[in-house]
């Protein structure tokens, strides 16, 4: 089996394995959103989960992972059940010769303009990018987990959304959001530069040997 035919193959068992909530229409904006849970068993990251939305279909229309626009679809996403879910924004991180990272602006996967934003405070931060604390880059959105004392919502995570505690690696995400929307644009190709984390049977297999507590 080639590589490819197994990274397929694993991304479909690892779907397969995904819950669902029940698809919500947005009245403000007419757009259908889809909250897929991961499971202890199995995640995706964050280009897996990608994938994962633009092989959904609802009333005919393509999935995405989600897009905010506007202060009104995200208070709609996050009251939906958002906290803790990637988003389809990204960044493509750059390394200069001279060993200093340059951050780019920031995309949605659709091309739509990155005008609206709503980070906590002091995010987007690359938090240790390149140390041994992170795998990769913090190149990917994702809304943080609630908080009284934070201001704002959006973190910038790693592909995987992981970070190393001394041995044991630490999850953030418990899913992702999908939008459905008869306005999609084309969506845009992945990042040229992601740390393919999981490939589903990779991550299940690790998952089983170091459960999340």
């Amino acid at each position: 089996m080639t590589q490819k035919a197994r990274v397929l193959l694993a991304l479909a068992l690892s779907t397969a394995s995904l819950h669902s909530h029940a698809v919500t229409l947005n009245p403000e904006n007419g757009h259908y959103y889809l909250l897929v849970d991961f499971t202890d068993d199995w995640r995706l990251d964050w280009n897996d989960a990608k994938s994962h939305a633009e092989t959904l279909t609802h009333n005919g229309v393509s999935g995405h992972l989600a897009t905010i626009t506007n202060q009104q679809e995200d208070d709609f996403i996050w009251q939906l059940g958002g906290e803790g879910r990637f988003l389809g924004g990204f960044n493509n991180s750059t390394l200069k010769e001279a060993g200093e990272w340059v951050h780019n602006d920031w995309q949605w996967v659709t091309g739509e303009a990155f005008s609206f934003y709503n980070w906590v405070e002091g995010e987007p931060n690359h938090w240790n990018d390149g140390t041994g604390q992170t795998p990769a880059n913090e190149d990917y959105l994702m809304y943080w987990w609630s908080d009284a004392n934070l201001i704002g919502r959006w973190n910038d995570t790693n592909a995987s959304s992981s970070w190393f505690d001394g041995n044991s690696i630490v999850f953030t995400t418990q899913g992702f959001i999908v939008e459905f929307s008869t306005s999609n644009t084309s969506p845009v190709p992945l990042p040229g530069a992601f740390w393919l984390f999981s490939s589903g049977l990779l991550l299940a297999g690790y998952l089983r040997r170091n459960p999340i507590s």
